[in-house]
C-alpha cells in the first residue's frame, strides 16, 4: 500500500513518482487487444510501416475505460483535486525504434489555423500530469523513460530552456546540466510525472517491442479540453514533428 501523503509530497517536491504492481499481465494483454481492435483512432507508422503510435483510445474498450477511471481515482486520492483526461496515446517502440529527445511536455509554440502563435498546452491550462502505463517490461535496453525532477517557472521561463523551434526539445546546454534517472518498469507499473519534468528515451536495442500508454490529465476546473486539443493539433500549421511525440 502507498501513503498518499508521501506520494503527494513527491509530486510537489520532485515532480514524479513510480506506482508499482498496479495491474497484472492478463489485464495488460486485454488492454493491448482493445487497442489493436479499436476503431476511430489516429495511428502513426514509422518508415518501415511499423505501428508506432495510436491516439484517441482511452474510451475504446471496457478495460481502457476502467484504466482511465482508476487513474482518475488515484489522482484525486493523492492530490485532492478532480482531473479529466487531456490527451492519450499508445506507443509501440519496435525493435530498432528510435527514442525521443529530452523535452518538457507542452512547452512549445504553435501556429493555429489562422497563423496566430499559441503557447502549447498552456492554451488549455497550467497544470498537467502524465501517467505512463507499462504494458511491457521497460528497461534501458529497450528504451525506457529517463526522467528528471520538475523545473520551476512559468511558460516563458521554461520556453527559454528549449530550442524554441516549434518543438518542446530542450536545448543542448540545458540538457547537459540535467541529471536523468532511468526508470525500469515491469508490466503493471506506472509513472506519474508533471509536464515540467524533463524526460527522454533511447533507441530500442532489444528484439521485442516496448509497449506503453501515456495518459495526460488536466485539472477538471479548466473543463475538458480533449476534443479541442486534438482539433487544434490537426489544424496546426507547425510541422508534424512539433506535435507528434515518439517517446
Amino acid at each position: 500500500m502507498y501513503d498518499n501523503n508521501q506520494l503527494k509530497n513527491k509530486i510537489n517536491t520532485s515532480g514524479y513518482f513510480v506506482y508499482r504492481n498496479y495491474f497484472n499481465k492478463e489485464f495488460a494483454l486485454k488492454v493491448v487487444e482493445e487497442i489493436n481492435e479499436a476503431k476511430n483512432t489516429v495511428k502513426y507508422f514509422d518508415n518501415n510501416n511499423n505501428l508506432r503510435r495510436v491516439e484517441k483510445l482511452y474510451d475504446k474498450g471496457p478495460n481502457l475505460i476502467l484504466l482511465n477511471k482508476k487513474i482518475l481515482i488515484i489522482l484525486n486520492d493523492i492530490l485532492g483535486e478532480e482531473f479529466t483526461i487531456f490527451k492519450d496515446k499508445f506507443n509501440s517502440k519496435p525493435p530498432g525504434g528510435e527514442g525521443f529527445f529530452a523535452h518538457y511536455d507542452g512547452i512549445f509554440q504553435f501556429l493555429d489555423q489562422n497563423s496566430i502563435k499559441k503557447n502549447g498546452w498552456y492554451e488549455y491550462g497550467d497544470y498537467f500530469i502524465n501517467v505512463l502505463v507499462a504494458l511491457d517490461k521497460c528497461e534501458k535496453k529497450n528504451g525506457t523513460i529517463e526522467i528528471s525532477e520538475s523545473h520551476l517557472g512559468n511558460f516563458n521561463d521554461l520556453l527559454k530552456n528549449t530550442k524554441m523551434d516549434g518543438t518542446p526539445a530542450l536545448n543542448e546546454e540545458i540538457e547537459r546540466k540535467i541529471k536523468f534517472k532511468t526508470i525500469n518498469l515491469d508490466i503493471g507499473d506506472m509513472v506519474f510525472f508533471l509536464h515540467t519534468c524533463p524526460h527522454r528515451s533511447k533507441k530500442n536495442n532489444s528484439n521485442k517491442s516496448r509497449k506503453i500508454i501515456y495518459y495526460t490529465y488536466n485539472l477538471n476546473k479548466f473543463g475538458s479540453k480533449y476534443d479541442l486539443y486534438f482539433e487544434d493539433k490537426k489544424k496546426s500549421k507547425n510541422s508534424s514533428k512539433a506535435l507528434v511525440e515518439k517517446k
